[in-house]
């Protein structure tokens, strides 16, 4: 930089190729998908056409008009992924090549300078479509979900919606004390079981020869969907009971009988299924998760157990650790936030959970969830009237108020760990 040249400062720069790059996404992105997604629209009716010719050589039961739509909307999705993928990359060229012609105009003669200004732009390059659709798709749904639970059906302002909830002679009030319970008892017991049985194994089958076909058995549910896992445990929950199969020569009796009832020795009297017992059916449901998820907490922790460093390990060892010691006082302190992380993740899974007991058909009153009683709201409760979308609205905004103590909490621990990394 010649002697007695002023540096320009950054932050103009930056908005000036902020603002290029939002136009960029405003602009540019949505009219080049608008027109993609019109130059291949014909690909919609070549794969319907496909499917009318696979029908006919094939001889399909379905009629031709379902064929014909499936088959167009087959088409639809792979352009859509095609679209996306490409806007994305066009996305991240674009800007790419906005912020380093920028950085070289505005610092000709100072390489170092053009990185200075490459390193301020290019995060906010890979964050922005993240901020951007946390905006759209979390915040702002989240205010207009608050601003519905506020409202009355005419629109005046009120709390009556959330009044109605804790109110004991309210249709909802018992519904809604136990979606709340269940969901913190949920809260605590699926993430911790998972941590401990995850932590257990990971220690028990690095210390075997076997340990791998052990943990690969393991982790095989984590594949398998809420429902499947649903489906998977009814029959070995089920009660017992008489299922009339009609012959020819009349009906013939038959037992069905929950694998788990089996072992137990109940007979086809007890024809309860596990996960419909009043209190105690909540934690077979609870199970089912748990069952699921061990796999991925006991895969996270046999990574992070592998990471501690060998040094510490063989001075704990000659210090005369015993593994109770080497485990609680050496290992687990050094993976602690490996653990939060794994918590924090099933924190956030269990509030999402509406498919193993809505699958289950286990919608009593003492087995609801906070999202499956959302769903009996919406489509049972009457009493409300022209209110009850915003009484839904009020369950919702109390789900979410769910996740703020995890968000707290995350937010102090990371921040911690700054201090302490500084």
């Amino acid at each position: 930089m010649p002697h007695g040249a002023k540096m320009r400062p950054i932050k103009p720069i930056i908005a000036g190729n902020g603002l290029a790059i939002f136009l960029t996404i405003v602009c540019l992105l949505p009219i080049t998908a608008i027109f993609a997604l019109m130059a291949t629209s014909p690909l919609d009716d070549a794969m319907a056409n496909l499917g009318l010719w696979l029908h006919g050589n094939f001889n399909w039961t379905a009629s031709e008009f379902d064929t014909k739509m499936r088959f167009s909307k087959i088409g639809f999705a792979i352009r859509i992924v095609i679209i996306a993928v490409g806007i994305s990359f066009m996305y991240f060229a674009v800007s790419n090549w906005l912020t380093l012609g920028l950085a070289r105009y505005s610092a000709r003669e100072s390489l170092g300078r053009q990185s200075t200004i490459v390193e301020a732009i290019q995060p906010w390059i890979f964050v922005g479509p993240a901020l951007m659709l946390l905006l759209l798709f979390l915040l702002v749904p989240g205010f207009l979900t608050l601003k519905q639970s506020l409202q009355e059906a005419s629109g005046a302002f009120t709390t009556q919606n959330y009044a109605f909830l804790w109110d004991p002679a309210a249709l909802g009030y018992v519904q809604f004390r136990f979606a709340m319970r269940n969901s913190l008892m949920w809260l605590i017991l699926v993430p911790t079981a998972c941590i401990s049985l995850g932590l257990l194994i990971a220690v028990l089958a690095d210390s075997v020869r076997w340990g791998v076909i052990a943990k690969t058995f393991i982790f095989v549910p984590l594949a398998i969907s809420f429902v499947g896992a649903a489906v998977i445990w009814r029959n070995i929950f089920a009660g017992g009971g008489i299922e009339a199969l009609q012959a020819i020569n009349g009906a013939t009796p038959s037992y069905q009988i929950g694998l788990l009832k089996s072992l137990l020795g109940h007979t086809a009297e007890y024809n309860e299924p596990l996960y419909n017992l009043k209190f105690w059916g909540n934690f077979f449901l609870m199970w089912i998760l748990v069952w699921v998820q061990t796999g991925f907490a006991m895969v996270i922790f046999s990574a992070a157990l592998r990471g501690v460093p060998q040094d510490t390990i063989e001075a704990a060892t000659i210090d005369g650790a015993n593994p109770y010691q080497m485990f609680f006082r050496v290992k687990l302190p050094q993976i602690y936030s490996t653990v939060m992380v794994v918590w924090t993740t099933l924190v956030i899974l269990v509030l999402k959970v509406f498919d193993i007991p809505y699958a289950l058909s286990a919608n009593d009153d003492d087995k609801l969830l906070l999202a499956v009683m959302m769903e009996n709201a919406r489509n049972n409760w009457s009493i409300g009237g022209d209110n009850v979308d915003n009484l839904f609205a009020a369950i919702a905004i109390m789900l979410m108020l769910t996740v703020i103590p995890n968000m707290v909490f995350n937010a102090w621990r990371i921040r911690r760990e700054q201090r302490d990394l500084s």
